[in-house]
């Protein structure tokens, strides 16, 4: 249930991980909306990026010890972006109009045509969900910035709270906590069991703007299938995965 969380809303978080470079003033001159325009502009520029992830998942929004972790991926690529937790990818490939998922364990590619959110940018998708959250503030924290979204009531999101850590002297995205509005059962240190609200915690670092060549191969549909007509296949790197279309 609780992975299921961040693999279901794994192309939300997608959209939140691009507030990453921006040129910030001094929190009394800027808002929430003004620092993710400024990085809608600067992340236009960078044809190329990617940075490691690490994904914490907390029980309850006060507790100190993640219930479990995964190492993640993210690579942009011009119109690619790919990201990975544990053994599940996604990607989207906006010019082709198709996106991946893909669970390594299970050898399923699940193909499916990009149309109404999957076409949007990320950008376009953070912008859309930012107009759901009614309270939007940017904290000076002496080294980095918070930008803190907020919402009292049920909208179509899972999260009543979404903090974004910004480093100012590198105009970095640090970290991501996302706060669930549904709860969740779990068992604590004690074996009881119980019902809470999770958190997931996002730390992203090891920003590069030029990827390798195996960066680049990754972050290409090509990689993973092929298509002629409305026939796809995957390629040969992928020839015991099925292919689900959606």
């Amino acid at each position: 249930m609780m992975k299921q969380f961040i693999y279901n809303n794994l192309r939300v978080i997608t959209a939140i991980f691009f507030i990453s470079y921006s040129a910030l003033g001094t929190a009394q001159e800027k808002t929430v909306n003004e620092v993710l325009k400024k990085t809608q502009e600067v992340m236009e520029k960078n044809n190329q990026l990617t940075c490691n992830l690490n994904y914490n998942w907390y029980d309850t929004y006060t507790t100190d010890k993640p219930s479990f972790n995964y190492e993640g991926v993210m690579i942009k690529q011009s119109d690619v972006v790919y990201s990975k937790i544990n053994q599940t990818f996604f990607l989207t490939d906006q010019k082709a109009q198709l996106a991946i998922k893909c669970n390594e364990v299970q050898k399923a590619l699940l193909v499916t045509k990009t149309n109404g959110d999957f076409s949007q940018s990320p950008w376009e998708l953070l912008e859309s969900y930012m107009k759901q959250f009614k309270v939007k503030k940017v904290t000076d924290k002496g080294d980095y910035w918070i930008c803190t979204l907020t919402t009292d009531v049920i909208t179509q999101l899972p999260y009543g709270k979404i903090e974004i850590y910004i480093d100012k002297q590198s105009s970095l995205m640090t970290k991501q906590v996302l706060y669930f509005l549904t709860q969740v059962p779990y068992t604590n240190d004690k074996e009881e069991k119980k019902i809470g609200n999770p958190k997931l915690e996002i730390v992203l670092s090891n920003y590069k703007t030029i990827l390798n060549q195996e960066e680049k191969r990754t972050a290409k549909l090509t990689s993973y299938i092929h298509k002629k007509g409305k026939n796809i296949t995957p390629t040969a790197a992928y020839k015991t995965f099925k292919i689900i279309h959606n």
